[in-house]
C-alpha cells in the first residue's frame, strides 16, 4: 500500500510516517521543509498551493490513501500569523488536495480539530453543529464543508489536543499561567480530555486499512487529564513551583462578567478552563 501524507515534518506527521514505514507500507511524503525517514519513504518538497505539483505527483505514483495534515495551528514562540496565512494553508491548500483525491478517486482521511465546536452546552458528537471562534477552528471547519461538498471519499478525524512525553504545549496551556514555574488551578480538580500521539497515529493507520464511510470522528484518550495528577507530577520535575488556586465559583462569574465582551479568542481561551469540553 502506498500513503501520501502532507505535512511530514510535522509533530504528529514524523510519528505517522515512522508507525506507516513500520508497517510496511510505502509513504509519499509532502512537506514545504525536506525531511527523510529510512524505509521506503520519497519525499517532496512543494508548496500545497502549487496544484499542478500536487497533481504530477498523483500522475507519476499510484496512491491508494491520502492523509492530509499539514495546516497551521496555534502560534507559540513568539510566532504571529495572519488571517490570510491560516486561510492559505488550512482552506486553499486543503481545497487542493481534495479536488486531486476525488479526481484520482482515493480516499482521503483530514485531520482536523475539537476547535470547530466552539462554545457548546452538553456532551458534543459528530452531529454537533459547529461555531467555530478562533480563526484555526473557522478555518478548519471551512476546510471540513469543502471536503464534503467535493463529494471524494473521505473521513475526518477530530483530534483533542495531541500530546507526546517530551511534547506537551497544548497540556500545558491549560495547566501553566507562565511555564514551568506559575501553575493554575480551577476547584479542586479540573479535567481535559487530551490525546496521546501513539493512539493518534495507530487510528490513522487503522484507516489506511478500513473502508472509508464519510463519517466524523472524534479522537481522544480513554481517560481525561486530571490536573492534580500532572501538577503533581511537575513538581517532581521541579517544575510548578508556585500554584494558584481558584474556586470554581469565582472563575464562573469572572468568566460570566468577562463575557459581556462577547464570543471571541479570549472569553473562548477561558471557556475552556471552566468548561472543558466533553464529547462523545
Amino acid at each position: 500500500m502506498k500513503v501520501l501524507v502532507t505535512g511530514t515534518a510535522g509533530m504528529i506527521g514524523s510519528h505517522l510516517v515512522k508507525k506507516l514505514l513500520e508497517e510496511g507500507k510505502e509513504v509519499i511524503g509532502i512537506d514545504i521543509n525536506n525531511v527523510s525517514y529510512d524505509g521506503a519513504y520519497t519525499h517532496y518538497c512543494i508548496d500545497l498551493g502549487k496544484k499542478e505539483s500536487i497533481y504530477n505527483i498523483f500522475k507519476n505514483n499510484k496512491v491508494d490513501r491520502i492523509i492530509h495534515l499539514a495546516a497551521l495551528a496555534h502560534a507559540f514562540s513568539g510566532k504571529k500569523y495572519t488571517k490570510k496565512m491560516y486561510e492559505h494553508l488550512n482552506v486553499e491548500c486543503a481545497k487542493n488536495i481534495f479536488q486531486i483525491a476525488k479526481e484520482f478517486d482515493v480516499p482521503v482521511l483530514f485531520i482536523s480539530t475539537v476547535d470547530v465546536f466552539g462554545f457548546q452546552k452538553g456532551i458534543v458528537n459528530s452531529k454537533t453543529i459547529c461555531h467555530p471562534v478562533t480563526i484555526y477552528g473557522k478555518t478548519k471547519y471551512n476546510a471540513e464543508c469543502i471536503l464534503k461538498e467535493i463529494g471524494c471519499n473521505y473521513t475526518i478525524f477530530r483530534l483533542s489536543p495531541v500530546y507526546t512525553a517530551e511534547i506537551k504545549r497544548d497540556i500545558q496551556k491549560r495547566i501553566y499561567l507562565k511555564y514551568p514555574k506559575w501553575a493554575y488551578q480551577i476547584g479542586k480538580n479540573t479535567q481535559y480530555e487530551v490525546l496521546n500521539i501513539d493512539k493518534a497515529v495507530l487510528k490513522m493507520a487503522e484507516w489506511c486499512v478500513a473502508e472509508p464511510k464519510k463519517d466524523i470522528l472524534i479522537l481522544k484518550d480513554d481517560l481525561l487529564l486530571n490536573t492534580n495528577d500532572y501538577i503533581n507530577e511537575e513538581k517532581t520535575k521541579g517544575n510548578a513551583k508556585y500554584i494558584i488556586k481558584i474556586p470554581r465559583w469565582i472563575a464562573l462569574v469572572l468568566y460570566g462578567i468577562i463575557r459581556i465582551t462577547g464570543k471571541n479568542k479570549y472569553t473562548f481561551l477561558i471557556n475552556k478552563a471552566v468548561h472543558p469540553l466533553r464529547s462523545k
